[in-house]
């Protein structure tokens, strides 16, 4: 953990600018949303995520975490937008678990699940997740893809926003993940800072840095002393052309 910390620059290098691409690729979210809310009221058909979990639950392998994983994948690449980390981020996320031998971690924002998977399978028997989603509907499909994969042990799921679970949590985590409400990641974060949430050496690692051009949350973890920043340049889950990026950021207590 040492090793990667020292590669760390106080101050990373700017995420290159937002660009047409990376302003359609939010323009993109947002019409493959509402075209999905609109198709599934017209024809009274289930959501997108509940035909996700549908499709997983009779296609996947019971106890098969990857093969989850790959179902879902198949479902983002190929059926419709889907907020998930994605199989390349995905890929991070789980090297920088696995090299954290992090014990505690946090999930803020759950969606199905996707990432929770690629958490759950990287920790070892000692270790234990917390993960808060608001959205009730989307809790419940992410509690049944962790169970059909096999690692709901590994998860303690909480209901709500995280600004309001946060003060309840009463621990201290190795690793945050963030992919919630992108206008809550500043807060949240110093909300875990001033309830003592974070270890010494904690990571947190916030996805979708370009994708949503979140400046007051880079300029907070680039300028402040109990932080230690890197930049990774990604593509937006699921697409080849729309940019997006990583955080890592390393807390010194």
């Amino acid at each position: 953990m040492r090793s990667l910390k020292e590669n760390f620059r106080k101050k990373s290098k700017s995420p290159f600018q937002i660009n047409k691409k990376s302003i359609y690729g939010v323009m993109e979210i947002i019409l493959s949303e509402l075209k999905n809310i609109f198709i599934a009221k017209l024809n009274k058909e289930m959501t997108k995520e509940k035909r996700v979990l549908k499709y997983v639950l009779s296609k996947g392998r019971k106890n098969d975490p990857e093969n989850v994983l790959e179902i879902i994948d198949e479902c983002g690449y190929k059926k419709f937008f889907l907020m998930n980390i994605g199989d390349k981020k995905g890929q991070i996320l789980e090297e920088y678990i696995i090299s954290s031998k992090a014990k505690n971690i946090l999930e803020l924002g759950v969606y199905l699940g996707y990432s929770t998977i690629r958490i759950a399978r990287s920790i070892n028997d000692e270790a234990h997740i917390h993960s808060i989603e608001a959205n009730k509907d989307f809790l419940e499909i992410a509690k049944q893809h962790l169970d059909f994969a096999g690692l709901s042990d590994k998860v303690s799921f909480f209901q709500g926003k995280a600004s309001e679970i946060i003060p309840q949590l009463n621990t201290q985590y190795d690793f945050i993940f963030i992919d919630h409400w992108k206008e809550a990641y500043l807060h949240d974060l110093k909300l875990l800072i001033q309830h003592d949430c974070l270890n010494d050496g904690a990571i947190v690692f916030a996805d979708n840095i370009v994708l949503f051009h979140l400046e007051d949350y880079l300029n907070f973890v680039r300028t402040s002393p109990r932080f230690t920043s890197k930049f990774i340049p990604t593509l937006r889950e699921y697409s080849s052309s729309h940019p997006d990026g990583i955080e890592i950021s390393y807390f010194n207590k």
